[in-house]
């Protein structure tokens, strides 16, 4: 493949713009014994909530309240998540809380059924994708996640005396499969 610019960043002097394939004879996975996450999506927590009866949206975070303002973002990452539960593939689906650019290693809370708010680190929610991706405890699990740290207080590490490494199969343990937080809108069907 010729990419338009070379490493330097210049033009590249043979690029020529036209049709490319990439023939694909087969492609296989391999999945391990016991079986493990093969795919793990990043969702956001707040999924369910904008149509959830009884919900006070006053009480709710910016994208749950402007779901319908954001052309239905969370809608549309629910339906994601659904495709993804549905593939039949071993996942995972975390559902981290406000992102912030905080060092990982506060305390967590996993929780279930789409209902907590907070803010977790981004580095704390890749580690938590890598360690999901070896566990048999992360497979077929849709979780919600957060610092124990409010919004009012910034998390910082001090590098002399950093945080131990977290367990994360801990916390998968305690996960129940099925559990996505649209269990209350099937339990309390809105009237048509």
């Amino acid at each position: 493949m010729f990419s338009k610019f070379e490493y330097d960043g210049k033009l590249n002097p043979t690029f020529v713009e036209g049709e490319f394939k990439l023939p694909v004879s087969s492609i296989r996975a391999y999945l391990k014994d016991p079986i493990t996450p093969r795919f793990v999506h990043v969702g956001s927590a707040g999924v369910t909530r904008p149509e959830r009866p009884g919900l006070d949206l006053s009480k709710q975070p910016p994208a749950v309240r402007l779901n319908k303002e954001l052309d239905f973002i969370l809608t549309f990452k629910l339906k994601g998540e659904d495709l993804i539960r549905e593939s039949g593939i071993p996942y995972t689906i975390v559902r981290p809380c406000a992102l912030t650019e905080e060092p990982a290693g506060a305390d967590l809370i996993f929780d279930q059924g789409d209902n907590i708010t907070g803010k977790i680190s981004r580095e704390e929610v890749a580690q938590i994708c890598v360690a999901a991706l070896e566990s048999p405890y992360a497979t077929g699990k849709t979780f919600e996640v957060k610092s124990v740290i409010p919004f009012s207080e910034p998390f910082t590490v001090d590098p002399e005396n950093p945080p131990p490494e977290k367990d994360y199969d801990v916390y998968f343990k305690t996960l129940k499969d099925g559990i996505t937080g649209k269990e209350v809108l099937e339990q309390n069907p809105v009237p048509v």
